[in-house]
């Protein structure tokens, strides 16, 4: 078999054709991700809520007054008597979900006055809590949020638990879908799945749009999170396989730098547009122009390769070397013509991820990379879920948990000098030393907590990303799809324990940083065992990969020299 790396050497290991995918398909899948995940929080989160005392929608604030209604005026001086507004406090307000009896009167306060109230409610001897459930719906403040799903289905109260399920049944749609689609990609090609995918993706969402019953809705929701995650990493995967092996961390980079830029484009269209069916309309739908642009997505020439298709493979990189204004060699030409389409009977088990079993260095290392997968999403994830309770302000606190992500762009620079074990291993000590600092501040330290809080959310997403690098080098091409779908599938389960560990908050405000402090250290320690894979071929066959996980050793056995002898080696066997 050919080796791959020689022939991008030779038509342009990251030219001009590389440049136009990277900085083209990639900013736009990953930024429709960003913007899909961060926009389902807002139309699910519901606006600061009151029980509805008469049964006409009269307000659109927190505050209840009516001078024409004794018991309204009684409610709202009782409200800021007890000095718990929906506007500033952190306790829950006690109409949010219950009301007083209808028949409620001052003379059942013992309170008498004629036209109004006295200005001194302090002397009132107790104070009746609200125990009736909302009969009237409820008031929403939409000078704080927009109206949207949560509020227009009244998601709140008995029924808070449905916007929670619509988030879980979208994590386990992608569990699910990550490792369908990855199967897809290795059997069918990465170009008609990018295709699909990107097609369920912007149907689904933009029929959120239109669509009131809530069990349509959740299913729409998890049609769209059974392609989220494959939307952005297969275009990923499919970018990294056309670059030469001093090339790859700039689509890290260019992944990285979108879905922040996302992150922070989310709350800045909500805050401008504040109708949640124009934002899920025009996030949604711009995903089926993936689909319509179909005819201009390449195939990856290294899966053609390992499927036997020489001549369509030989087509895909005559057109790269035409736009990288390189030629290539008669022999290599006469090589890839040679190539015989394969016999699927024979080669079948050989193209199963199962098949990695079989091979006891590259198991180890695809078990090894699995739990710092896992790690590392659990963490990333929960850190993102925990920023939301630095502010009250919703848009603030996805701003600033986004702004704090920028820092972390310098990841790649990073592994493209030093590798991808030793700034993985450093990002993840530094967040979870962070995590373990900061449970040992005290409550009332402010800016400082806050400091050490967004310092480890910036830490884990710089890990985050280089794992998201790091696995897909450890696959072979013939089994890559199936690895990263697998390793999405693994990184699922770990999503759905992080806001267990967040909900830790209630019990102590400084537990879910400790939690993912630890777990990130333990990610770090793990990481010690991988092998480096900078500067060395991507493997594409099973047995290549066995050999270069034979070779690689830990961190305190794999260097420069040994990477060198492995390419010669390996260059030999083929």
């Amino acid at each position: 078999m050919l080796e791959f790396e020689n022939i991008l050497e030779e038509i342009g290991s990251f030219g001009l054709y590389q440049k136009l995918l990277c900085f083209l398909l990639i900013p736009f899948t990953t930024g429709l991700v960003a913007l899909t995940y961060y926009v389902q929080i807002f139309i699910l989160t519901a606006p600061p809520h009151l029980c509805r005392l008469r049964g006409e929608k009269t307000i659109t604030s927190n505050k209840i007054y009516d001078e024409t209604n004794h018991t309204s005026i009684l409610l709202d001086h009782l409200s800021a008597l007890m000095n718990v507004t929906a506007e500033t406090s952190e306790a829950p307000h006690p109409m949010r979900c219950h009301q007083y009896p209808a028949n409620l009167s001052s003379t059942t306060l013992g309170i008498n006055f004629t036209d109004s109230l006295p200005n001194d409610l302090t002397s009132l001897v107790s104070v009746p809590t609200p125990s009736e459930p909302c009969t009237n719906g409820w008031d929403y403040d939409y000078n704080v949020m927009f109206q949207n799903y949560a509020s227009e289905q009244n998601l709140v109260c008995n029924e808070s638990w449905r916007p929670y399920m619509v988030i879980t049944a979208f994590w386990i749609g992608n569990t699910i879908g990550s490792w369908i689609w990855g199967i897809v990609s290795d059997t069918c090609g990465r170009r008609p799945t990018i295709a699909i995918i990107h097609l369920i993706y912007g149907v689904a969402g933009f029929a959120s749009v239109f669509v009131d019953n809530f069990t349509v809705f959740l299913a729409l929701r998890v049609l769209v999170g059974s392609a989220h995650h494959t939307v952005t990493h297969l275009p990923f995967v499919l970018v990294v396989e056309y670059c030469g092996m001093n090339s790859r961390a700039i689509p890290l980079l260019v992944i990285m730098m979108s879905y922040t830029c996302g992150s922070i484009l989310t709350p800045v269209l909500a805050w401008f547009l504040w109708d949640w069916r124009i934002l899920l309309g025009i996030t949604s739908a711009p995903a089926v122009l993936v689909f319509l642009l179909y005819k201009i997505i390449p195939e990856s020439s290294s899966w053609l390769l390992t499927r036997g298709r020489g001549s369509t493979a030989l087509r895909q990189l005559e057109t790269v070397a035409k736009v990288n204004k390189r030629k290539m060699s008669p022999d290599t030409i006469n090589d890839l013509l040679s190539i015989e389409p394969e016999d699927p009977k024979e080669n079948k088990n050989n193209r199963a991820i199962t098949a990695i079993f079989v091979y006891p260095s590259l198991r180890k290392n695809v078990f090894f990379v699995l739990v710092v997968w896992m790690l590392s999403c659990m963490c990333y994830y929960g850190h993102c879920q925990n920023t939301a309770n630095l502010s009250s302000n919703l848009f603030m606190s996805f701003l600033l948990g986004s702004l704090v992500e920028i820092p972390a762009w310098g990841g790649p620079f990073l592994i493209n000098r030093f590798g991808r074990r030793p700034p993985l291993f450093v990002a993840l000590v530094l967040s979870g030393t962070a995590g373990i600092v900061y449970a040992m501040l005290p409550e009332d330290s402010g800016w400082l907590s806050l400091g050490i809080a967004l310092f480890g959310r910036m830490t884990i997403t710089c890990a985050y990303y280089i794992t998201l690098q790091y696995g897909p080098e450890i696959f072979p091409t013939v089994v890559r799809g199936q690895g990263v779908a697998m390793s999405e599938t693994m990184g699922g389960i770990a999503i759905f324990l992080s806001p267990s560990i967040v909900y830790l908050s209630e019990v102590h405000h400084a537990l879910p940083l400790m939690v993912f402090g630890g777990l990130s250290l333990l990610g770090a320690a793990v990481t010690l065992l991988l092998p480096e894979t900078m500067g060395v071929a991507l493997p594409q066959t099973l047995e290549q990969a066995e050999i270069f996980c034979r070779k690689s050793g830990t961190c305190f056995s794999c260097g420069k020299s040994e990477k060198d002898v492995h390419n010669e080696e390996l260059a030999q066997k083929l």
